[in-house]
């Protein structure tokens, strides 16, 4: 046993984490569970289950946990140890023996099968990479056209899982390998930088400093385990929690790869279950703090305004909802709100784990995160904060330095009063209330020191039990929106204007107003004694202005532009392509006609945005030196009262951006274990498919089921498994044309949707092709049989009716035997 324990602790040393379980409700709707706790297994290791410097647990399976507990409200005990073998031994025993519910981080092997129970879905994919340092990734360039040759550092044998794939990788590009063995890790990074290796192993759960992915490959699953022993409902609940987080947010996993592992976008998607939900939801009632600014707030008119009242008009816009306001003088009094069932939501909440779960409401996705700002009376010493008296919020889970006892306010602007009157000695607030206060005549007494503690972060939060898809929904929808939206609107609530009455000024400088009125009376002799030549020095000045403005053009190595309404001429400076030369200022006249189309309709498109009137950012694609660019402009307009005189910009050339934004909408729209479409996008396609056909057009809808696969998983166990539905992809890639629809809905189910077929006899040929070649495939020394169901499809037929009747000609042929095919009769 200690000996399959010891194999077993190696596979766990790059990944190890913990997870919760979520609790089903009848119909399918979850209701969340408040009581329950997990034990979970919690090794301390760099970026997976981690510790930060102040001591709070972090990492990438600690967050994907805690994700979970927003659906479920259960708490959880964590064993803590170190991410020594011995300590992952220790671990790997208790689990066994039930004293652990849950161990994660566990790739599937035979051995380890045999002693844990796996959940059925991966929640993460560790991939064995190539890695080298930043200065060399332009000088590594793979083409597995030609033989290469690459020294590569490895810590391993050549008989190590590892070093087998990086030698299956080569073998396949036509490169060969130098190893260079390595004891360690830190021996690893230290050959690359000393170039006696050109790249190193490591896996993409290893994170190496200052090193940089540059290949990818043999992609290992990563599940949960719990005891043989272990309630049958852990591993039950376990598995539906997982397809809940990955059907609500597929980029879930993804961000926090790239939050914890990589250097740090997306079409608005819902999926059924949350469009149903959005068809039969009332009104949310929405609980609002009336005295909390920037964030939500109550004016003079009755009107609730703020970034988190901004942000629910963004989200009702993208989603129909509709929000009854219900406002709270306190945080006492909206967490009462809460506690008596009298809202669904909260406008805005710190993003608090221990702080959502003692209030009894889950934490949607931040929208909005800022540094905490120390705020402090001009008149006291900040050599030290010791003996100071702070102000801080009641319920706010950030207390910073303060070692006194501190006075306790509800509202941030009581926080402030008091420090600003003297009733205490400083207090925190975040950037952007900073910046609001700091606008107000009546604080200008205090000082701004920023801090270097966590960051300010707000959500809404949805009271429990509540509606998994209105938490999701809620997720989608900030996830996916455009940081610039989020900016525009964190502006508008930070940057306004507040009033200032001469009787401020004067209240707050009387020796200055003193001095200001008799400087104006001064002022305004010398325009009346000198204003000829004054007249005369500003027309000089307004030259020497203008030429200092083409200046400043000249000197900046970007594109700017400079819109002239009434001539109807563009200036633009035009930066040198390399960087020794000097700007190029380009007049440009637009009265003149053009002779090329592409530079017309170009040039259309640029004063279409320019002649908008519309400040800000935006994205259009321009012809530019013989090619198309993708062109991100940012713009300004002068106004001339309601008249528009100029337009200022720059833009950049963003070509790259677009494209890797392209790339990551692919690869979301791709199921992550056969690479084929998945459910989402199978569907959205198909109904677009649909949607064109005409009169005496046909396509076809196949629904395809692997037979009795579920043996094959028992048998062989999950591994093979996946094999058969990776070769099954391949095989439905290479069966039908690059045109059809091919997905994997889920399951070891496959959907294909066939466009411009003849007839249901052409159909049916298809099918008989499709089910002999399947038999060709052997799995586990095994071959493979489907099932299949199929109909013809015309116009006017909908993507619902089509997949019940496709799905009962699949029955029938498993009822029939297996290994066969039914075509649905058509009226």
């Amino acid at each position: 046993m200690k000996k399959a324990l010891c194999l077993l602790s190696a596979l766990l040393l790059a990944v190890l984490a913990p997870l919760s379980v979520l609790a089903s409700a009848e119909n399918g709707d979850y209701i969340i569970d408040e009581e329950r706790v997990i034990r979970v297994a919690y090794p301390i290791q760099r970026g997976l289950t981690d510790v930060d410097e102040d001591g709070n647990l972090c990492g990438y399976t600690y967050e994907y946990l805690q994700e979970i507990a927003q659906y479920t409200g259960w708490s959880y005990e964590f064993v803590q140890t170190d991410g020594s073998t011995d300590s992952l031994m220790d671990l790997m025993e208790q689990v066994q023996s039930g004293e652990i519910d849950l161990m994660g981080a566990m790739s599937y092997t035979e051995a380890a099968a045999e002693m844990f129970n796996y959940s059925s879905y991966s929640y993460a994919t560790s991939e064995t990479v190539l890695q080298t340092s930043y200065s060399k990734m332009q000088e590594v360039v793979f083409n597995s056209q030609l033989p290469q040759t690459f020294k590569i550092a490895v810590t391993g044998n050549e008989n190590s899982r590892n070093v087998k794939e990086l030698q299956d990788y080569c073998s396949l590009n036509q490169i060969t390998p130098e190893f260079v063995h390595c004891d360690n890790d830190a021996e690893m990074v230290k050959a690359v930088q000393e170039d006696r290796a050109d790249m190193l192993l490591s896996t993409s759960f290893n994170y190496l400093e200052d090193m940089w992915t540059i290949a990818k490959f043999s992609p290992k699953p990563v599940y949960f385990v719990a005891s043989k022993n272990a309630k049958a409902d852990i591993m039950e609940d376990l598995n539906t929690a997982i397809m809940h987080i990955e059907q609500s947010d597929a980029n879930f996993a993804t961000r926090l790869y790239n939050k914890y592992f990589l250097p740090q976008t997306k079409d608005l998607v819902f999926s059924e279950a949350e469009r149903q939900y959005l068809q039969e939801t009332g009104v949310l009632k929405v609980g609002v703090l009336s005295g909390q600014p920037p964030f939500q707030q109550v004016g003079v008119d009755g009107e609730a305004s703020g970034v988190a009242i901004d942000m629910l008009d963004y989200i009702k816009t993208h989603t129909g909802l509709e929000f009854e306001l219900v406002y709270a003088d306190s945080q006492n009094a909206l967490y009462d709100l809460v506690k008596e069932k009298k809202v669904d939501l909260v406008a805005g909440m710190p993003y608090d784990y221990d702080l959502a779960q003692a209030k009894h409401l889950s934490m949607t996705q931040p929208y909005v995160s800022s540094q905490y700002i120390l705020v402090m009376n001009d008149k006291s010493s900040n050599d030290s904060l010791k003996d100071k008296r702070p102000a801080l919020l009641a319920n706010s889970p950030f207390r910073g330095d303060a070692d006194t006892e501190a006075a306790i306010y509800e509202t941030t602007r009581e926080c402030v009063h008091a420090v600003a009157s003297g009733e205490a000695d400083y207090t925190y607030i975040d950037t952007y209330s900073a910046q609001y206060y700091m606008n107000q005549p009546e604080y200008r007494n205090l000082r701004l020191i920023s801090q270097n503690y966590g960051t300010y972060t707000v959500c809404f939060g949805v009271v429990k039990p509540g509606r998994q898809e209105l938490l999701s929904i809620f997720n989608r929808v900030i996830s996916t929106a455009p940081e610039e939206d989020i900016q525009n609107i964190i502006n508008k609530n930070t940057l306004q204007k507040t009033p200032f009455s001469l009787g401020d000024l004067i209240r707050q400088n009387p020796v200055g107003s003193i001095a200001l009125v008799g400087g104006v009376l001064l002022v305004i002799i010398l325009i009346l004694l000198y204003f000829l030549r004054q007249r005369a020095r500003m027309s000089k000045q307004a030259a020497l202005e203008l030429k200092k403005h083409l200046q400043v053009y000249a000197l900046v190595n970007e594109y700017f532009f400079e819109y002239d309404f009434a001539t109807d001429t563009s200036m633009v400076s035009v930066p040198p392509k390399d960087t020794q030369g000097p700007s190029q200022l380009v007049c440009i006249d637009h009265k003149k006609p053009l002779e090329d189309e592409m530079l017309r309709i170009s040039r259309e498109r640029f004063l279409e945005a320019v002649r908008s009137v519309q400040n800000g950012i935006q994205e259009i694609e321009l012809y530019w030196d013989g090619d198309m660019h993708w062109v991100r402009v940012a713009l300004e307009t002068v106004l001339d009262g309601d008249r528009p005189i100029y337009t200022l910009g720059k833009f950049n050339i963003i070509d790259d951006e677009k494209k890797e934004k392209e790339e990551l909408l692919e690869k979301s729209q791709l199921d992550s274990l056969t690479h084929i479409l998945n459910a989402e996008t199978c569907r959205s396609r198909i109904v677009e498919d649909l949607q064109l056909l005409q009169d005496g057009e046909h396509g076809a809808m196949i629904l395809i089921d692997i037979d009795r696969f579920k043996e094959i998983n028992d048998t062989y166990g999950h591994m093979k498994g996946d094999e058969a539905l990776q070769s099954m992809a391949v095989l439905l890639r290479s069966t039908f044309r690059a045109d059809d629809v091919v997905g994997r809905p889920g399951g070891d189910e496959f959907i294909v949707y066939m466009k411009n077929v003849t007839d249901t006899e052409a159909l049916r040929a298809k099918c008989r092709t499709l089910c002999d070649r399947v038999q060709q495939l052997t799995v586990a020394g095994g071959g493979l049989t489907i099932s299949a169901g199929g109909i013809l499809a015309r116009k006017g037929d909908s993507y619902n009716d089509l997949y019940v009747e496709a799905d009962q000609a699949l029955y029938r042929a498993k009822n029939a035997g297996r290994n066969r095919f039914q075509i649905a009769p058509r009226n």
